[in-house]
């Protein structure tokens, strides 16, 4: 049974992330057979990367680290979910996936990106190179909520919509999928990928 995290990659206060993050967490019981879990950035709580050594080394020094490590290393993929900040990514994301190397390698990565007019895209572009360096297989399909602002009602609760729904389950059936066959060929990628 593949193990998913879903990490919600703002930390601001009030942020919108957090709608998304419990809707999707709803969708995710309509997936048989494997587990989601929500890693919300605020509580990880993460400080600007102070680890001396890089990360590809794995010599961690901190516990705070090690905890990070621990969490993303025993995950078979990831959903991110991403608000678009002047026009990339968020800062507490970058930096919570600077923090590791290994631990994301070779597993699957899918997106849902809220924004304004582009909804996120250009985020989400952004987090597809930095997976791609990571040796993480980022996939097609992703979720974007443009201009999500004028979607809520008069509690500022998100209006999600059929689409929305027949998509979110598109990507998780995907990211399920890749990640139940990576998880069973990832030890013999890792071991071509050693130094040596």
């Amino acid at each position: 049974m593949a193990l998913i995290k879903v990490i919600l990659g703002s930390t601001r206060p009030n942020r919108f992330g957090i709608q998304p993050a419990e809707w999707v967490m709803e969708q995710t019981k309509q997936i048989p057979d494997h587990t989601f879990e929500l890693i919300d950035l605020a509580k990880v709580n993460l400080p600007l990367l102070d680890e001396p050594v890089p990360p590809m080394m794995q010599q961690y020094t901190n516990d705070h680290t090690k905890e990070w490590s621990r969490q993303i290393n025993e995950a078979d993929g990831f959903l991110f979910i991403a608000a678009e900040y002047n026009h990339s990514i968020p800062a507490a994301l970058k930096n919570a996936i600077d923090y590791l190397f290994v631990e994301w390698n070779y597993k699957p990565a899918s997106f849902l990106s809220y924004g304004s007019l582009a909804g996120g895209a250009r985020s989400v572009e952004h987090l597809r190179t930095v997976c791609g360096e990571l040796r993480m297989y980022d996939l097609r399909e992703q979720l974007l909520m443009p201009d999500y602002y004028n979607h809520l009602d008069e509690e500022g609760l998100h209006a999600f919509e059929d689409s929305h729904v027949q998509q979110i389950q598109k990507i998780l059936l995907q990211t399920a999928f890749w990640a139940d066959k990576l998880k069973v060929i990832r030890k013999e990628l890792q071991e071509q990928n050693e130094p040596t």
